[in-house]
């Protein structure tokens, strides 16, 4: 499949279309909407069938929300400490609450804490690619059109982002320490020295020494949990604009060069930095139709700013990307690389910190995996969540690098199955 020069500025105009005519665009906003009902206007020209599912989501609670649960928790753990036994220990009951919203929320994306939260309004885009002859099987291919808040902590050298989280979590650690050493030296009536007594309350060495080290301490502390809550709304070409761009252009070559027996649908996602909220409607309602049982979803990720093409292999959610996929999408990058020798490189890798929509439609069991842009040898996206991630940011020729591949990987597909 040979694709003209003409579709990088083709994918580059989505991009820098609904950036100046929507601007950002966060999960839930009218912006949202309105870029979604534009990209339906899109796919309308050439897909065969078009649709635009709406779903409710809770937008301020994750990442935001749970992160600003568990700071509360932390910052009122010290209250505990300058009291006398047994009270102390609710300081390390804070400090575990605050692990475990960290964990259940941001790692497994239980949502145990939505009530906290108001519902509101989000959608789904998606067009439809009929092959010529009968359907044997399905690819699903998506971006998303929201765009996320402002992530300060990014914008910091990776030695900074490493030494600020390193004693940021420390205090955490370090509260607990503390809250173990005056509870149990308060309660056998050793190792902790009185200052002052009255009531309830009992000042020792223990927090004299605790106390002068938040001095130095806490402020790496709210330095952290502030990096992770920008209030800026990013325009969001990169992240993921570019891979809703590409879906789009995918969908309008395939519709005038159709597969013989695979159906293609191309789409593009609502909420999904909000914890992948669209992908979790969108499995939810067509797997439940049975639409998901013979298929492979390839979600795209920043691919209009990139050094290297990325295959995950697992992410923080405990998903792990299906190998089958990964194997043909590396197959296919190696056959358009063959002819363009120029073509960046791929490279395999799990993500401790992020994941993308496939994690969904993995944890429900259907076979999914990612091809995303990231920056050369680290597990980064370029510009990402930051102002800088802008239209005149894009490069037309990543563009077409990830195109190329996603068209070889249909071919291949189709191949199998005629």
């Amino acid at each position: 499949m040979k694709v003209d020069e003409s579709y990088s500025d083709y994918m580059y105009d989505i991009v820098d279309t609904i950036c100046n005519r929507f601007g950002p665009r966060y999960s839930c906003s009218e912006t949202e909407r309105k870029a979604n009902e534009w990209i339906k206007e899109e796919l309308d020209k050439f897909c065969d069938k078009t649709f635009i599912d709406e779903f409710q989501a809770r937008p301020a609670m994750y990442p935001q929300g749970l992160i600003k649960i568990a700071a509360i928790f932390s910052v009122l753990a010290p209250l505990f400490i300058p009291f006398r036994f047994p009270i102390p220990i609710f300081a390390t009951i804070f400090i575990g609450l605050a692990f475990w919203v960290l964990y259940s929320e941001l790692m497994l994306m239980k949502g145990w804490i939505w009530p906290f939260f108001k519902k509101k309004k989000s959608s789904n885009v998606f067009g439809i690619i009929k092959p010529s002859e009968e359907i044997k099987f399905r690819l699903i291919f998506e971006g998303h059109t929201d765009s996320a808040k402002e992530m300060n902590i990014a914008s910091y050298s990776p030695k900074a982002r490493k030494y600020i989280a390193i004693l940021g979590i420390y205090y955490l650690i370090h509260t607990i320490i503390f809250s173990i050493w005056k509870l149990i030296g308060s309660g056998l009536n050793s190792g902790v020295y009185s200052i002052y007594e009255y009531y309830l309350f009992s000042w020792t060495i223990v927090d004299l020494i605790y106390f002068f080290s938040l001095i130095i301490i806490f402020p790496f502390f709210i330095w952290t949990i502030t990096g992770f809550l920008g209030n800026a709304v990013v325009l969001g070409a990169n992240d993921n604009l570019s891979a809703s761009a590409v879906v789009i252009a995918l969908g309008k070559y395939l519709a005038q060069n159709k597969p013989k027996n695979i159906e293609v649908w191309v789409g593009s996602q609502g909420s999904e930095e909000v914890g992948d909220r669209g992908a979790e409607a969108f499995v939810e309602k067509y797997g439940a139709l049975g639409l998901l049982d013979n298929s492979y979803t390839v979600v795209l990720e920043c691919c209009g700013a990139a050094e290297d093409m990325f295959l995950i292999e697992r992410d923080m959610h405990q998903a792990v990307y299906d190998v089958e996929i990964n194997d043909m999408l590396r197959e296919a990058h190696s056959e358009v690389k063959r002819d363009n020798p120029t073509l960046i490189d791929i490279r395999f890798g799990r993500l401790k910190i992020g994941s993308c929509d496939a994690c969904r439609y993995i944890h429900k069991g259907y076979k999914a995996s990612a091809l995303m842009g990231m920056e050369h040898l680290k597990n980064k996206a370029v510009n990402w969540h930051s102002i800088n991630d802008a239209p005149n940011n894009i490069n037309k020729k990543i563009l077409m690098n990830f195109l190329d591949v996603c068209l070889k990987f249909v071919e291949i597909i189709d191949n199998k199955y005629h």
